[in-house]
């Protein structure tokens, strides 16, 4: 997409140019483990997110279907109503292009390959800490404020 200034510009996945983040990055975390839930939901908070929370995909889907917006999706593979593999089919399936990360306490060679062909941005275990997850979210959505 070109601005009026000639340039090229990223799109994000409604088709807005991004300007500079002067919200909090948006994350709806899906994870079926209520105390890990709520810790990773406050810690990102704390690291400067704001955070929408759900303890399926089901649930998530929904609040998609009517309206809620956000800039990531941070997905737990082992759920028992519907794997998270299977809530990342649903989210393209729908037309929805964010960046889709994979948090588990069950990380493999296959898995993280099942989830990068599916569509995911990253996959990464639990055990690497909330605040790994915020840095590489931060790298991910605001690739310009990362020195090298």
């Amino acid at each position: 997409m070109m601005n009026s200034m000639g340039s090229s510009q990223i799109v994000n996945s409604l088709g807005h140019a991004p300007t500079s983040r002067r919200r909090p990055i948006s994350l709806v975390l899906v994870d079926d483990d209520d105390d890990f839930r709520e810790a990773a939901s406050g810690e990102l908070e704390d690291l400067g997110f704001s955070v929408q929370s759900f303890a399926d995909g089901a649930d998530m889907l929904a609040a998609f279907a009517r309206g809620m917006r956000a800039d990531v999706i941070v997905l737990d593979w082992f759920m028992p109503a519907m794997m998270g593999i299977d809530v990342l089919a649903h989210v393209r399936r729908a037309g929805n292009w964010l960046p889709v990360v994979f948090l588990t306490g069950h990380s493999t060679a296959g898995l993280k390959d099942m989830a990068l062909k599916g569509g995911a941005v990253d996959f990464m275990d639990k055990m690497g800490g909330i605040p790994s997850l915020a840095e590489r979210l931060r790298v991910l959505l605001e690739p310009t404020k990362v020195s090298g």
